[in-house]
């Protein structure tokens, strides 16, 4: 295993939520080192396992999706387009990110598309992108069931 460095399991860090356009009042949170915002429209989440940490370590950095919450429950509601969680993580993790990953799909966006993981600088920025953030597709989200055309499957 030359080359490859460990990663102990306290170096896993998910990207905390600090709001979200599903909810109404987004919780605070406590800044000890310069973070930045993220709107995140990703699906089903993204995790970053190669983030340093100094030392030659790194450590895991995960962007929770926006129907995460629904993960282990029997029913839920997937998000509709237009909707994304903002959330917080150290500037340092963030840029390292984007040196790593900057020009993948998910930063960059596809077929002129607003990207799925956006920086919005803080929570204020958040509220503030809401037109981009309406935007934002990641090309897996649920029909709208008012949509035009859209039938309901009646069980018999």
């Amino acid at each position: 295993m030359a080359g490859k460095k460990k990663i102990n399991a306290d170096q896993v860090e998910t990207a905390d939520i600090v709001g979200s356009t599903l909810e109404k009042e987004p919780e605070e949170v406590s800044e000890k080192e310069e973070t930045i915002a993220i709107a995140c429209n990703l699906p089903f989440g993204l995790k970053f396992t190669d983030v340093p940490c100094g030392n030659g370590a790194t450590k895991t950095v995960i962007f929770p999706g926006i129907n995460s919450a629904l993960k282990g429950k029997k029913s839920g509601i997937l998000a509709l387009p237009g909707n994304a969680i903002c959330v917080t993580l150290l500037k340092k993790d963030w840029d390292a990110i984007v040196k790593m990953h900057g020009k993948e799909i998910a930063f960059i966006g596809r077929n002129g598309r607003m990207p799925c993981i956006y920086p919005v600088g803080d929570k204020k920025g958040f509220k503030a992108a809401a037109s981009e953030i309406a935007e934002m597709k990641n090309g897996l989200e649920p029909i709208d069931p008012k949509a035009e055309g859209v039938k309901e499957k009646k069980e018999e």
